[in-house]
């Protein structure tokens, strides 16, 4: 019997050092609004996060490397099959230390979003906390810059990322759909 866990895949030195540095530094946080849950209209203290959408001449870059990891994923996964499958963009995260940001348990299917994969990139590691747990925090994601963590978006899958307590937890987003 496969363990549940076995579906969770981290790809190290997916994203190379200066390319993670290049993203965070050329970003403008003044863009960056409050993350929202639900309906994309409410704002939640189960997700306090900043987001803003990805610049877009790091988006050709990103889009290489998920295309990299859905290819590795299948090969590990024969039931995964990759062939009219397409991403959701690019998110730009920013969990903040000075607000203890986080994002509580949760998965990142629904029924107004259904999604099959879910990506993070880590782009740094300077920071407290902000530790990425799946399975109500009993499985924890250790941190390293430049990896991506791809995981299933069902029910399955709850995770979370805990409370920024020191520096700012930055990271990329996508869902495969």
């Amino acid at each position: 019997m496969t363990n549940i866990k076995n579906f969770i895949k981290c790809f190290p030195n997916i994203l190379d050092n200066d390319t993670c540095e290049d993203i965070i530094s050329t970003c403008d946080f003044k863009k960056f609004k409050r993350s929202v849950v639900n309906n994309d209209y409410e704002i939640s203290d189960d997700r306090k996060v900043y987001e803003n959408f990805l610049d877009p001449k790091f988006e050709n870059i990103i889009f290489e490397k998920v295309g990299n990891i859905l290819n590795s994923y299948s090969k590990q996964f024969k039931w995964f099959l990759i062939s009219k499958l397409e991403d959701t963009g690019y998110k730009h995260l920013c969990y903040k230390g000075s607000d203890k940001g986080e994002f509580k348990m949760h998965v990142d299917s629904s029924k107004l979003y259904p999604r099959v994969l879910s990506i993070s990139f880590i782009l740094n590691e300077n920071y407290n906390a902000g530790d990425f747990l799946f399975f109500d925090e009993k499985y924890k994601i250790e941190k390293k810059k430049g990896m991506a963590i791809v995981f299933p978006s069902n029910f399955c899958f709850p995770h979370a990322v805990t409370p920024v307590t020191n520096g700012d937890r930055h990271a990329i987003i996508t869902w495969i759909r």
